[in-house]
């Protein structure tokens, strides 16, 4: 089951089955929508302020590209 903890603008920090999730628009000046896992205090700070949601997101993308992962190309699958 997905829960909603948090929503701020294009982020909403969710929780399933015990994983929390960053779903976000990483794109500049498209929409490219990413869903990436992060961890339970992540989640937790991102909701404690607008701020701390968008320090959040630029943490997760440095760790994203330390990973050799493009956090600005989107990862979900076009639904039909």
């Amino acid at each position: 089951m997905k829960n909603l903890l948090y929503e701020f603008n294009d982020l909403k920090i969710t929780e399933e089955n015990g994983h929390f999730f960053a779903e976000y628009d990483a794109g500049a000046h498209q929409v490219v929508m990413r869903k990436d896992e992060i961890s339970e205090e992540e989640a937790r700070f991102a909701g404690t302020s607008s701020e701390n949601a968008v320090k959040m997101l630029f943490d997760l993308q440095k760790r994203l590209i330390a990973a050799g992962i493009d956090p600005y190309v989107s990862n979900l699958r076009e639904r039909l």
